[in-house]
């Protein structure tokens, strides 16, 4: 064989090689940073989860040491002070909803998309992460564990569900808007949010209490449609919504859910 030869061959292995690792890596490297990413999120959320825990137990022996029976009130009285939910008006699809028309939406209604195509690609860091979180967002029929932040910019939707800071706070009478991303990937962020229906449970777990929310509506609306924020000045209202559809993103799918007593 000729020096030629060997050294087409020797050229086309060196190529092949490359090529072959070059395929390697982009298929790799990727579901390494997936792989980062989750464990990190779930690192946070397992640590968060075990600090409200202690916090609610704390809490918990704090209330039984301090109650004086003097100061309980008859059990008549607190019946007679709860205000009574508002008549619940039918759906389309019939299932109750709670009246959300006596007050309009908040005048400081956002002035950007949270969806809007991020201008360079955020960063946080795990210790920010763990310093803005406030809460998990817990829905089983859809396997979602994910963090809450306050704020719905480019770095805070990559890594959580954002609190719109012009709404609600949770636990508050009015209603709470959380605004997510939803992943090509099926399963991941909020990208099964449309399987939810009326009755299903969500759960806001906060480092010093559990709240849980029954789904009363779901349903599609326009980018510019602002009506989601309002609330009726009675119940407690948890509002999610995502881009719709996945990888479009031309119009937003919404669930409402009212906190459970």
């Amino acid at each position: 064989m000729s020096d030629i030869k060997k050294k087409k061959i020797n050229i086309r292995t060196i190529l092949s090689v490359f090529l072959l690792t070059a395929g390697l890596l982009l298929v790799l490297v990727p579901l390494i940073m997936t792989y980062y990413n989750t464990k990190r999120n779930n690192d946070i959320i397992e640590e968060f989860l075990r600090e409200s825990e202690l916090v609610v137990s704390e809490l918990e022996s704090m209330e039984i040491e301090d109650v004086d029976p003097i100061d309980i009130i008859p059990v008549e009285t607190q019946t007679e002070n709860i205000p009574h939910d508002p008549p619940a008006v039918e759906s389309p699809d019939n299932n109750p909803t709670p009246e959300a028309t006596e007050q309009p939406a908040p005048t400081e209604t956002p002035s950007e998309d949270p969806f809007r195509l991020p201008t360079k690609k955020p960063k946080m860091t795990k210790e920010e992460m763990k310093k803005r979180t406030t809460g998990i967002l817990i829905i089983p029929k859809i396997d979602v564990k994910m963090l809450i932040m306050d704020g719905t910019d480019d770095a805070t939707l990559s890594v959580a569900v954002g609190r719109m800071t012009n709404t609600d706070n949770f636990d508050e009478v009015g209603n709470c808007v959380l605004a997510g991303h939803r992943s090509y990937t099926f399963g991941k962020y909020l990208n099964r949010l449309n399987e939810l229906e009326a009755g299903d449970k969500i759960t806001v777990q906060l480092k010093n209490k559990t709240l849980t929310y029954t789904v009363y509506k779901s349903h599609i609306i326009e980018p510019t449609d602002f009506s989601i924020l309002n609330r009726n000045g009675t119940d407690k209202i948890l509002t999610i919504f995502t881009c719709h559809p996945p990888g479009v993103g031309s119009h937003r799918l919404v669930v409402h859910a009212k906190q459970d007593e």
